[in-house]
């Protein structure tokens, strides 16, 4: 019995000498002890709502004309809008509409006009294995403004005045791709990069390009597009802009076009 109170007692001296030890060796002070936290990060596939375009840290109802994705991803266009001509007048001559600005609302409350825009979040994480990429933002017509069987044969979409904002840091900011200061779709199914990154060191964060924006936003002017005071269907100096060629047969209906918005893992070009 003495053996092994004797042995006991060693036996806890040691353990205690020994943690004393440990704490001498990372701290070098007996009064000193430093404790650890940690945190481990996964990528967040979460929906990202829309947000307004000209105060990225505020976001808006996601009701028409914002359209907002239902699904989620590390790297994802989260919202477009809905460009809106409103209705015209089937003249024989070429025409130029430009799309009505849109109403947003934030909790049910409306925050005013901004011009039509596109939202992009990355959210990726670099890992041992895996490093950041470059993105790029694209755009192209996949579908001719069309009613039944009706075409609008030639009709073309030109995006002017892009302004590119967002709640990430500066240096994080994307950049527009090289012909994206005014670019036009058509029936082709042309494609245009639109905005994006050179690598994966920026472009972390959520994004927005508005084509069109508030006065004093990116500029002097509203660049958003102003309402004729004769006829309110048609829109003055706006920033997206619907061709529709003279000769081109129309019907008493409404037409629909659609541009495909794609976000890829790319360097900007």
């Amino acid at each position: 019995m003495k053996l092994k109170t004797l042995c006991s007692a060693a036996l806890v001296a040691t353990v205690l000498f020994g943690s004393a030890s440990a704490a001498f060796a990372e701290d070098g002070d007996a009064t000193k002890l430093t404790s650890e936290g940690t945190i481990k990060y996964v990528e967040d596939d979460t929906v990202n709502p829309p947000v307004d375009p000209e105060n990225p840290e505020e976001p808006v109802d996601p009701t028409t004309p914002v359209i907002p994705n239902e699904n989620g991803g590390p790297l994802a266009v989260d919202a477009v809008t809905k460009l809106d001509f409103m209705t015209q007048k089937a003249v024989t001559t070429d025409q130029t509409y430009f799309a009505k600005q849109i109403e947003v609302f934030k909790e049910g409350v409306s925050d005013g006009t901004r011009g039509n825009y596109v939202q992009v979040t990355d959210k990726r994480l670099a890992s041992e294995t895996t490093p950041r990429t470059a993105w790029t933002l694209s755009a192209k017509m996949t579908q001719q403004f069309t009613s039944d069987s009706v075409v609008l044969g030639g009709a073309t979409l030109t995006y002017t005045n892009p302004y590119i904002d967002g709640a990430g840091a500066d240096a994080q900011k994307p950049v527009l791709g090289a012909s994206a200061s005014n670019f036009t779709l058509d029936e082709s199914g042309n494609s245009v990069n639109v905005m994006g990154t050179a690598d994966g060191t920026t472009g972390f964060g959520t994004w927005t390009i508005e084509f069109g924006s508030s006065a004093g936003v990116n500029g002097a002017e509203d660049t958003t597009g102003t309402p004729n005071g004769a006829d309110a269907n048609l829109i003055e100096n706006g920033s997206i802009s619907l061709f529709v060629p003279g000769n081109t047969v129309k019907t008493a209906t409404e037409f629909t076009g659609k541009v495909l918005w794609t976000v890829a893992a790319t360097p900007i070009s």
